[in-house]
């Protein structure tokens, strides 16, 4: 009895570190388990940010191409604009009624500074509070929406400068002063 009692307490001593080695094992794997997720997790969000970041320059880069066109052609209308006084100033000087022409161009340099206004309210850069890419979406529209308005506003502009020079035709004014 006494040798199975010291047998059994022999085994019993012999088992107890591998039960303890058993769990300092399980330990180190729980961790590294933690440590393997950890890193998978910053890794996606390192990734999710970089794509949020390359949106978000893409987008830039658009709306300042956008921006940079519509300034060119805002300063090619006024350069019409400006033509097209020196037009009416000389016909003016020729003693042929102008005052339509230059009513027609009051309200065409008011429709060119409404689209500078509308140019310089396009919103350039996608905010910092756009985390996600729905948040990005959203304001992207809004970008759009300013966009389309400011386009709209170039053409009204470059309607009413074609208007002014239908005005200037030789053959209507004649026609006019007739009637």
């Amino acid at each position: 009895m006494k040798n199975k009692m010291l047998l059994l307490v022999l085994v019993s001593l012999l088992a107890l570190p591998n039960l303890s080695f058993a769990e300092t094992k399980k330990e180190t794997i729980k961790d590294e388990i933690e440590a393997k997720r950890e890193s998978i997790k910053n890794s996606v969000e390192e990734r999710r940010q970089n794509a949020v970041d390359k949106i978000k320059e893409r987008v830039d880069q658009f709306v300042q191409n956008v921006v940079n066109r519509y300034e060119a052609a805002i300063s090619r209308l006024e350069k019409l604009a400006d033509r097209i006084d020196s037009r009416i100033a000389k016909m003016e000087a020729d003693k042929i009624d102008v005052t339509k022409a230059k009513e027609l161009m009051v309200k065409a340099k008011a429709k060119i500074e409404i689209a500078k206004t509308s140019i310089n309210g396009i919103t350039t850069t996608i905010s910092t509070n756009a985390t996600t890419t729905a948040l990005m979406k959203e304001e992207f529209k809004i970008i759009k929406t300013q966009v389309e308005k400011a386009k709209e506003d170039i053409k009204t502009a470059h309607a009413v400068l074609v208007d002014v020079v239908k005005n200037l035709k030789p053959g209507q004014n004649k026609l006019e002063t007739e009637n």
